[in-house]
């Protein structure tokens, strides 16, 4: 654990300039999901080996960030493709992402080039990696949310963050509805509404 989960992270790119896939988008783009604790690690580590915590129950994140930040906010063209770089550079938590109003293709996996596969959302283990392509929707009327929930299997549910995706010039557009949201395995299912917030863009 140590300085890794207290914020010494970071994505690593290294481009492949034989990748088959160059011809299929526009421009790329790197998203990092992780967890967050609102304690340091050295006093979270002292109790998890201590005498104190019979069961070797791990410490449990408070937070999902998406590159480090929440409700961030990313400016695509409509029609263009773009291809994300996503890692769970995240300590313990498994994330469920997806795109409101949009599929992904996938093209690589940890490293590993794969057939080309349309899918509607994805998971990523602490450390996992995933490049796939989106194309955006040609339509700059809306706004649209990319969610990332953490895996409820081992946590407490409700822990989950967004992103809004832009579509067209960057005009300021009403956000759209945000909903707390509870997961199990594939299946999330839709709580209540909860009022929108922005703090970053890219």
């Amino acid at each position: 654990m140590g300085q890794y989960p207290d914020g010494l992270r970071g994505p690593l790119i290294i481009n492949d300039p034989e990748t088959p896939f160059k011809d299929l988008y526009d421009e790329e783009l790197v998203l990092t999901v992780s967890d967050w604790y609102h304690d340091e690690m050295p006093g979270l580590l002292k109790f998890f080996i201590s005498r104190f915590n019979p069961t070797g129950a791990e410490p449990v994140p408070k937070s999902a960030l998406l590159n480090e930040t929440q409700n961030l906010h990313v400016k695509l063209q409509p029609g263009r493709r773009y291809l994300f770089r996503m890692i769970n550079i995240g300590a313990f938590a498994g994330q469920y992402v997806w795109f409101e109003g949009h599929n992904v293709t996938i093209l690589e996996i940890d490293g590993v080039y794969t057939r080309p596969t349309e899918a509607s959302m994805i998971y990523l283990s602490a450390a996992q990696r995933y490049s796939f392509i989106i194309t955006a929707r040609d339509d700059s009327s809306a706004n649209f949310p990319f969610m990332a929930s953490m895996d409820t299997v081992r946590l407490p549910p409700g822990r989950w963050s967004w992103i809004l995706l832009t579509l067209g010039s960057g005009s300021v557009r009403p956000a759209p509805r945000r909903f707390e949201l509870e997961c199990d395995g594939m299946a999330c299912v839709r709580l209540k509404e909860a009022p929108t917030r922005a703090r970053g863009s890219i």
